[in-house]
């Protein structure tokens, strides 16, 4: 039977009305479908109810051992799962991942390094667009990393409703869609400033007890509904920052919802659960977006490491974030320095085995500044084994599994901190009076989003330095206050005027001349 293809919402409306008309008229949940295809491998699911309308829930699951390309491949799979479901299309594609083993000899000893390749090409010629499209819920459940994503008529709905007749926008290609975009920024949508109710679930395993259950399904519930109230203000599934996203909220999930109620809570297959109605702020929530999306997409990487086999990890996870690897075209604004140390040790039985030590500094390239600095526990690495020379690769995969958990959150969270705190730089101002100050300090307290926070004054040497804290590269403070800087001292110096005569990453210079 071929099924009609006006549009999106139709073709959902359809293949749910078919696959459901002989079923009971109760209500059914989209998180309920998750543990349903959790026990059947992944697969779809399809209902309706009265908060999401119409929906398909599709999941995929992988077997891989590395996190990111499992939950990948997952993902890979559960679209391909909806977009077959929904648009009638198969999506074509390969994927294949491979291990290459490569032995250097040196002298009397050799080392062993490994590279993990991974490729995924599919083909996303389909009819029809998946902006709705959101992930519901990812883990790892028997060994195997899974990703469940939904797409309901209520989000398409929602989706039709924030589009503008002028703004809306759609583009073709793969599987993305711009929607009513905010002025500020063109991956999120407009969205209001009220509260948005939002339904969810949160789920805990029962293994710590009934009450810290009821507690971690609670926190769970509150995360999944602001991430439910994110996805529709997002672009789509696919924005290029959503997993970064997801991680820099993830510490701030509980200050979006104002309040909240609790529909339902009960254990269940050894789980858990509680439903709840949550009260998410909006307006609240679209500002720290717009914020983390600004930051996010502003640096440039590039990577320095004593193991040079080693830093795919890196450059594979900053990738995967979202975030631009400098290519060698342009120039970096960050740089990644990692350093390696590997030692022998002795345990109480006189085993002897090799431990390794790393060390990952992010050093901000304009200004000199290391953002952070992290290691990993060296004394968790310490591997017993014989030959020598497999101990010593073990002990290092050991180590750089713990160095990973840490990468992303540490760069994100050094990134806000330094956008939200901002960077003091100097303004150093040569034959300067002590008055020169106050307009200076006028114009970048009032003309930028900086302060002068203090000032000292070389009454032998006729030198005004003031310390301004600005979030941004200074040129970008004086691109905004320069031409009023001119015109207050035409008005207010009395016959002198400021020459700015280098602004480089750290300070800027003026002589006060003579109009």
């Amino acid at each position: 039977m071929n099924l009609p293809r006006r549009n999106l919402r139709y073709r959902l409306w359809a293949v749910a009305t078919l696959l459901f008309v002989s079923l009971s008229a109760v209500a059914s949940d989209p998180m309920d479908d998750v543990f349903s295809l959790l026990d059947s491998d992944g697969g779809t699911r399809s209902g309706s109810n009265k908060v999401d309308g119409y929906y398909v829930v599709a999941m995929g699951t992988s077997s891989r051992s590395s996190e990111s390309k499992g939950y990948e491949e997952a993902r890979m799979g559960a679209l391909r799962q909806l977009t077959e479901m929904i648009n009638g299309v198969a999506m074509s594609g390969s994927t294949q991942a491979s291990m290459t083993y490569i032995t250097v000899s040196d002298g009397g000893d050799s080392h062993e390094f490994s590279r993990e390749t991974f490729v995924d090409v599919v083909n996303t010629q389909f009819q029809g667009q998946l902006s709705a499209a959101k992930i519901l819920k990812k883990g790892k459940y028997d060994g195997n990393y899974f990703v469940a994503m939904v797409i309901a008529q209520s989000d398409l709905a929602n989706i039709q409703a924030l589009r503008s007749p002028a703004g809306s926008q759609q583009h073709n290609s793969g599987n993305t869609i711009i929607i009513a975009t905010d002025s500020n920024n063109p991956n999120i949508t407009s969205f209001g400033n009220a509260p948005t109710s939002v339904e969810s679930k949160g789920l805990a395993s029962m293994k710590s007890g009934e009450h810290k259950a009821r507690e971690q399904a609670m926190h769970d519930a509150i995360r999944n509904a602001v991430q439910q109230a994110q996805g529709v203000m997002l672009q789509g599934k696919s924005g290029m920052f959503n997993d970064a996203l997801a991680m820099a909220l993830s510490t701030k999930t509980e200050g979006y919802v104002s309040s909240y109620e609790i529909l339902d809570e009960d254990i269940e297959r050894g789980s858990y659960y509680v439903i709840m109605m949550a009260e998410v702020d909006s307006g609240r929530l679209l500002n720290d977006v717009n914020f983390y999306l600004d930051i996010l997409g502003q640096p440039v990487f590039s990577v320095r490491s004593d193991n040079e086999a080693k830093t795919d990890w890196i450059t594979d996870e900053l990738e995967r974030l979202g975030f631009a690897i400098n290519d060698g075209s342009g120039k970096p604004t960050h740089t990644f320095v990692l350093k390696q140390h590997q030692r022998p040790v002795e345990d109480h039985k006189g085993a002897k085995g090799i431990e390794t030590s790393l060390t990952l500094s992010l050093k901000d390239i304009q200004n000199g500044d290391i953002l952070f600095t992290v290691n990993n526990v060296p004394a968790k690495t310490r591997i017993y084994v014989q030959p020598e020379r497999r101990a010593r690769q073990v002990s290092e995969h050991v180590a750089f599994k713990q160095m990973k958990k840490k990468l992303g959150p540490e760069v994100i969270q050094s990134l806000a901190k330094r956008a939200e705190t901002g960077v003091v730089y100097k303004i150093v101002l040569n034959n300067a009076r002590r008055t020169d100050v106050d307009i200076f300090k006028h114009v970048l307290n009032n003309g930028t989003s900086g302060t002068v926070e203090t000032w000292s004054w070389d009454k032998k040497g006729k030198t005004m330095t003031l310390d301004y804290r600005f979030s941004g590269p200074l040129s970008e403070a004086f691109d905004q206050s320069l031409n009023e800087i001119y015109s207050s001292f035409k008005k207010q110096g009395k016959g002198r005027r400021p020459h700015m005569k280098k602004v480089d990453n750290r300070a800027a210079y003026f002589d006060i001349v003579r109009s």
